[in-house]
């Protein structure tokens, strides 16, 4: 992992993960940091860069890496994924202030990004405000793990700050609850891949994936959730990346999607 992009537009949630993403980087010389601003609305862009430099300003006495700042005028996604490619991105950070109560059917920017990107996407609830990595859940689903590369992402980040990884797979009410063939191939790809890193494996029976994922981060402490999409499948058919975006939506804790 070497550079991280931060998508910016002056919000609470986006100052919240600007926060989170220097402290993700410290002490991380290799780790470069790109800040963008989308200017969507017709905006004086000078006037928008002298404001981001006042923004990363306040982190100049102990900034490592340096914040590289950007402003691009169009459409937003585009724009994302446009600069993504140039500065060849290895992880985005965003910040989210979720669904409001009653209205999760209703997309915000991130989930829209989300679905389109083709890439780790870490997602920042707004309300986070203690910064700490030292437990991760990965949500994994039935079927095998279709590629293993994406946990390359996922050791990175467990290395970087010694992380343990507990693996949960919630079960819809199936009678052969446990392991099965393709769960034994991802036992072992997920200990060579995580190394030392990988903790264990639990399963939980839950009708509503999303609900038996709440449920457990309640009950246990959690510092990241992450997920990779391509194994949460529904009768051989991707889920359209249903349990992706009610989970950006929703989420109250720090969202790895590993895509």
């Amino acid at each position: 992992m070497k550079n991280i992009l931060i998508p910016f537009d002056f919000s609470k949630a986006s100052y919240n993960a600007l926060d989170y993403a220097v402290q993700f980087a410290a002490d991380s010389p290799q780790l470069n940091l790109h800040l963008l601003h989308v200017n969507t609305e017709d905006g004086n862009e000078t006037e928008i860069m002298e404001r981001l430099h006042e923004v990363v300003s306040k982190y100049k006495k102990n900034q490592t890496p340096e914040i590289k700042l950007y402003v691009l005028t169009g459409q937003l996604n585009s724009s994302i994924l446009s600069i993504q490619e140039e500065l060849k991105i290895d992880l985005m950070i965003m910040g989210t202030t979720g669904a409001q109560v009653g209205k999760e059917t209703m997309d915000t920017n991130t989930s829209k990004f989300v679905h389109k990107a083709d890439l780790p996407v870490l997602v920042i609830p707004e309300n986070t405000k203690n910064f700490r990595i030292k437990t991760i859940i990965l949500s994994l689903g039935k079927d095998k793990i279709a590629d293993k590369n994406v946990l390359h992402n996922l050791l990175d980040v467990s290395r970087r700050f010694n992380a343990q990884v507990h693996v949960l797979t919630i079960d819809r009410g199936q009678k052969n609850i446990g392991y099965t063939e393709e769960d034994e191939s991802n036992e072992r790809t997920l200990q060579y891949f995580l190394e030392m890193f990988y903790s264990h494996h639990s399963f939980h029976e839950n009708e509503d994936i999303e609900k038996g994922i709440k449920e457990y981060l309640e009950a246990n402490h959690v510092d990241m959730l992450a997920i990779m999409p391509n194994t949460h499948l529904e009768e051989g058919e991707a889920s359209k990346g249903s349990l992706t975006r009610i989970l950006t939506l929703r989420t109250q804790t720090p969202l790895l999607i590993l895509d």
